[in-house]
């Protein structure tokens, strides 16, 4: 599970910065920094806010974070095939929200 990159990917759709975020969420921008490296995993209460903030549905930034390794093996194929569509999809509706100031 990539919840940093998926996050870092959501992010940049939105159009906010890293320190914009990171001073939404009440974290430092080098916590925001080592959550986007996959180096630490958000605490549940930053994961929601980065989910209230760029006004996603927290199923979204899971499904983003999705990797290969956790898929089982058998179902990779499906799931990689349906995966760009989905996710394609959903930046769709992301894209169609604009971020309200906090």
């Amino acid at each position: 599970m990539n919840i940093g990159s998926a996050i870092k990917t959501l992010r940049k759709q939105k159009g906010i910065s890293q320190k914009e975020l990171a001073e939404k969420c009440e974290i430092s921008v080098n916590a925001l920094c080592q959550i986007e490296l996959n180096n630490t995993f958000p605490q549940k209460s930053t994961i929601q806010k980065v989910c209230e903030i760029l006004e996603i549905p927290s199923s979204y930034l899971l499904f983003f974070s999705i990797s290969d390794e956790d898929i089982p093996k058998e179902k990779r194929f499906v799931f990689n095939t349906l995966s760009s569509t989905i996710k394609d999809l959903l930046m769709q509706d992301i894209s169609s929200k604009s971020v309200s100031n906090f």
